[in-house]
């Protein structure tokens, strides 16, 4: 009767860092960045869903490349996890080296994320400044999507106007509406015609751009806190499929094709089996 081949000093049954110990973890592992893909995913796809008003304003293109950015990053990060689960179920290095790649891709565009997230925070303030006065006043009833956004952030942050409730008296809107003051939307109680009165008792003399800085900001400190952590995380994964990867290959090479076996993913296994 055959004895099984000898397995190497460091993967005996009992070790703290056999082949299967490695799995089990990165199993467990993996369980994580899966959860953590959704997080990044759910994340990019709320902000689409609740802040797009506030990228359809911006007259730079950063907030709106970290947003898909985030999305994308997301959905890879699922699609790498399960890309995981088959690599260990089947202990094929070819599929694990493919794992270990994009755990690194992901890791780049977490902290691409991450970075962009934080520099752009020091840049907002010079950004609105510049730029939303005119995408806030003058393309207001000019452009649909750009005065449906104007109108809701008017609305739910109560405020009014770029810099104040005077910017309207300005616009290319008002204009087309003399009688007018200010939008409808700008009354603390909107109704048709509202806007008539520019009295502080009806609307707000707080400007837009106050509230919209402090919910940017909030929002890329929570994107950038929540890329930057788990991007720590792939480190973490790297070196697990680093190790099982090696572990394999002491495996294959402790356990020589004979006549009778033949190599099927990467590991050796007699005909018989």
């Amino acid at each position: 009767m055959a004895m099984p081949d000898p397995l190497p000093s460091n993967d005996k049954p009992g070790g703290c860092c056999t082949a299967n110990c490695l799995k089990y973890v990165l199993c467990l592992y993996n369980f994580v960045f899966l959860l953590s893909g959704c997080v990044i995913c759910g994340l990019g796809l709320w902000t689409i869903l609740e802040k797009w008003v506030f990228v359809q304003l911006m007259a730079s293109g950063t907030y709106e490349a970290t947003t898909w950015l985030l999305v994308c990053t997301g959905c890879l990060s699922v699609v790498t996890a399960l890309l995981g689960y088959t690599a260990i179920a089947f202990e094929n290095r070819c599929l694990l080296a493919w794992y270990t790649i994009l755990l690194v891709i992901v890791f780049m565009f977490e902290s691409v994320i991450g970075l962009l997230s934080y520099v752009y925070q020091d840049q907002i303030d010079n950004d609105l400044q510049a730029s939303l006065k005119d995408t806030f006043i003058l393309t207001y009833s000019l452009d649909m999507e750009n005065t449906r956004a104007v109108d809701k952030i008017q609305t739910k942050h109560s405020c009014c106007g770029s810099s104040g409730f005077s910017d309207w008296l300005d616009s290319p809107w008002h204009l087309q509406h003399p009688d007018m003051a200010v939008p409808d939307s700008c009354c603390k109680t909107v109704s048709p015609g509202c806007g008539i009165r520019d009295h502080p008792s009806n609307i707000p003399y707080t400007g837009c751009i106050h509230r919209f800085s402090a919910e940017l900001s909030q929002h890329l400190v929570l994107v950038g806190s929540v890329s930057l952590g788990i991007a720590l995380l792939q480190v973490l994964g790297v070196l697990l499929t680093s190790c099982l990867f090696s572990k394999l290959h002491k495996l294959d090479k402790y356990l020589p094709v004979t006549p009778g076996r033949t190599a099927v993913n990467g590991r050796s296994w007699s005909d018989g089996e």
